[in-house]
């Protein structure tokens, strides 16, 4: 039997009906009427192919079936109680939740120092975990309730998400503070193109959008490294001739000198993206607009 297919209120009646012993008493509890319970009762009874509680006088009595039942209903009941009503008292000073994101490297580094400071500051007791999650996982992952948030480029579109813009950072070029380059103000395209380049993408092949616009318009660069983080990149950078297209936020963390790109290239957007069906609790709204005042 798959829960899926079941009405889960109908363990509510199932916990009335065998705490009361009578179906009366069980309807007087749940504020509904005594037909209401019957019809609950009937339909478990037709699912799990027992009776479940039989007639002795004025009392029903539970079955073996029943008692196996009961502790575990009861159990789950509880727990959805519990769930509920920490919702509703949601209090961030007080909240110890484990606040999970899908994240990138961009993301990571920009993003999680800032909300991790202000939650120091709002809710002390709330701890974050940032994970990598495949473009593809995401919405399964939100739904399934294994990471609260995720911050991606843009994903195609998908009912079951929400999502608001969280930033949108121009790219640059940068070379290290000892490049024969750095003491020039600007870069003109034959230059950028005669420049070693690092990619950074999590990708193992494929390229990126500077890639995308020089191939538009016909010449390519010369990619030398491929890493998966920018920190690495950065590093490197430092320590060597190559160039790194960079967003512009980054590059004011590490030591380096920064060109205006000589093409046209998008910005990147990063977007926040949930779940619809936690869209309206509490404790997403609140670290929503926490996340988002971040990077304001």
């Amino acid at each position: 039997m798959k829960l899926k297919n079941l009405d889960l209120n109908l363990f509510v009646t199932f916990d009335a009906v065998y705490t009361h012993r009578n179906l009366t008493l069980a309807a007087s509890a749940l504020n509904v009427t005594q037909p209401a319970v019957s019809n609950s009762l009937a339909r478990l009874r037709d699912r799990f192919n027992d009776p479940l509680f039989v007639h002795a006088g004025r009392k029903m009595n539970p079955t073996p079936l029943a008692q196996k039942m009961i502790g575990p209903t009861r159990q789950a009941l509880r727990l959805l109680q519990a769930g509920i009503e920490e919702e509703d008292k949601f209090n961030p000073q007080t909240s110890d939740k484990v606040v999970r994101i899908g994240i990138g490297d961009i993301g990571e580094t920009i993003l999680l120092p800032k909300l991790v400071e202000r939650l120091h500051r709002f809710a002390p007791l709330m701890k974050v975990q940032a994970f990598h999650v495949p473009r593809r996982s995401i919405a399964k992952k939100l739904a399934l309730g294994e990471i609260d948030f995720a911050v991606d480029i843009p994903l195609p579109p998908n009912p079951e998400l929400q999502n608001r813009l969280l930033m949108s950072d121009k790219q640059v070029c940068v070379v290290g503070p000892s490049h024969p380059l750095a003491k020039k103000s600007s870069l003109s395209l034959e230059a950028y193109l005669a420049l070693s380049h690092i990619l950074v993408s999590s990708r193992q092949r494929g390229s990126g959008a500077v890639d995308i616009e020089l191939g538009n318009l016909g010449p390519t660069r010369n990619i030398m490294v491929r890493f998966q983080h920018y920190q690495a990149a950065f590093h490197l950078v430092q320590r060597t001739d190559l160039a790194l297209t960079a967003p512009l936020q980054l590059t004011r963390m590490y030591n380096c000198h920064v060109f205006s790109l000589p093409l046209a290239v998008p910005n990147l957007d990063f977007y926040l993206y949930w779940h619809k069906s936690t869209a309206q609790a509490k404790t997403t709204l609140w670290l929503r607009d926490l996340i988002l005042e971040a990077v304001a």
